[in-house]
């Protein structure tokens, strides 16, 4: 990383910062990334580890956002990553009779008609019963369980998830480094240049200089 000149590094080795990394170098850019930690050692071995749609988005009619995360969750389970992720059923609980379950239960259909080719090991909504419920939960409260939905979604090791990212755009030929806390900007003419960095295991500076800093 001291003697070659990159085109891009990036600064940080979770989800995002890998991912980007393996963005460029797979545009056939020169890239670095420096972790001042471990790969997926803060906020990306911290996330829900859902692969999921966003239903919630489907309340706010931003339609184009969950058909575009479902075509995702699709790709990670089926051709990208399948030994990573994989199905995990929820259970919806109704408390109130009759307006309840055609609200949510038209959302949730939706929601598996804008998953189209959903994942070959997602199964569709099904609605249950109160018993049924019970059965599939026995925590619930019965006094106020009127019945449920179940549903799948997806679910990741997230920091397996990222570590395999970064491995991936290592052997794609980007230089990686964990252990390497990025200190400052390098700046000409205003530009961000590259890094200044500190080397935790050999206890030394290094400069990293690039055409553009993430």
């Amino acid at each position: 990383m001291a003697t070659q000149h990159f085109d891009l590094v990036t600064v940080g080795g979770g989800v995002t910062g890998a991912g980007v990394a393996l963005d460029a170098v797979t545009r056939v850019l020169i890239v670095a990334l420096v972790e001042a930690r471990d790969y997926a050692a803060g906020t990306s071995s911290r996330s829900s580890k859902l692969i999921h749609g966003g239903l919630r988005y489907l309340e706010q009619l931003n339609f184009g956002l969950v058909q575009e995360a479902l075509r995702e969750r699709a790709l990670l389970l089926d051709r990208l990553c399948p030994h990573l992720v994989h199905p995990v059923r929820f259970l919806y609980p109704l408390t109130h009779r009759g307006w309840e379950r055609l609200y949510v239960g038209a959302g949730i259909a939706l929601y598996d008609v804008l998953g189209g080719g959903r994942g070959g090991a997602l199964r569709r909504h099904r609605h249950l019963t109160r018993p049924a419920a019970l059965r599939a939960m026995p925590s619930l409260r019965s006094d106020s369980l009127i019945g449920a939905i179940a549903y799948d979604d997806g679910q990741v090791d997230d920091a397996r998830h990222t570590m395999m990212v970064a491995r991936t755009a290592g052997q794609r030929g980007a230089v990686l480094a964990s252990s390497v806390r990025a200190t400052g900007l390098l700046e000409q003419d205003g530009t961000a240049c590259g890094i200044t960095a500190w080397d935790l295991e050999a206890d030394q500076e290094l400069t990293v200089r690039a055409r553009a800093v993430v």
